[in-house]
């Protein structure tokens, strides 16, 4: 019984840290003359549940975030950083501009769109992150720029076979598959839908996503 109750106990540690991510994002500025904070922000996947919303005082033109997230189910979990002069903004405040359309998650200089993970960043204008580098780690960010420029070569299909394992690859398949639709794909000379979701690796398949992604295909057949 206590074996049993052991291999169980091994099983639920390992669900509950597949359900969380670790993190560790550092980044120094080049050029600083007036920010003093740094904050970090992912939205929950269900509204005011699991928010993240950190703030930290740069250390000279440094700043360190770390913790643990919940994924919420997910494989990814999405965050973006940005800079100012004051410590005092609110989620609320931050929500309100981007809602108002003031900021562009993914598009407003002053927003670095990131993944929760290891990375550390070299920044050379605190008002626009766009073009802060990688300098260690960012495994997933800079797989998710591989992806953009694979989408923009016609190599898309390449990608997903080099990076079968990863998050990454699974996740941009979906979103191709949803946003640009299944149609589409094979137009543009990404491959088709199959050959994607065929070039990911059997673990993704079992994921959650990975099942969501196959139904989506499925049903696309019977039509």
């Amino acid at each position: 019984m206590k074996i049993i109750m052991f291999f169980i106990a091994l099983v639920l540690s390992g669900v509950v840290n597949a359900q969380t991510v670790k993190f560790n994002i550092d980044g120094t500025l080049q050029k600083n003359k007036t920010a003093k904070f740094a904050y970090l922000v992912s939205n929950g996947a269900v509204l005011g549940k699991g928010d993240l919303f950190l703030v930290r005082p740069l250390d000279g033109n440094s700043f360190h975030f770390s913790g643990t997230s919940n994924l919420e189910g997910k494989l990814l979990r999405t965050a973006f950083i940005f800079l100012d002069e004051r410590g005092d903004i609110t989620l609320s405040q931050v929500r309100e501009k981007i809602e108002r359309k003031i900021w562009f998650v993914s598009g407003s200089a002053n927003l670095k769109t990131i993944y929760l993970e290891d990375i550390k960043l070299d920044i050379e204008n605190p008002y626009n992150l766009a073009p802060a580098k990688i300098i260690s780690g960012g495994t997933y960010l800079q797989q998710s720029k591989d992806a953009m420029q694979a989408m923009r070569e016609r190599k898309f299909l390449e990608f997903v076979k080099k990076n079968s394992d990863s998050p990454v690859a699974l996740d941009e398949v979906s979103k191709m598959v949803s946003f640009v639709g299944l149609k589409n794909l094979a137009a543009v000379d990404f491959g088709s839908p199959n050959e994607m979701y065929t070039a990911l690796s059997d673990r993704l398949k079992t994921t959650k996503q990975g099942i969501e992604l196959k139904k989506k295909l499925d049903q696309n057949k019977m039509k």
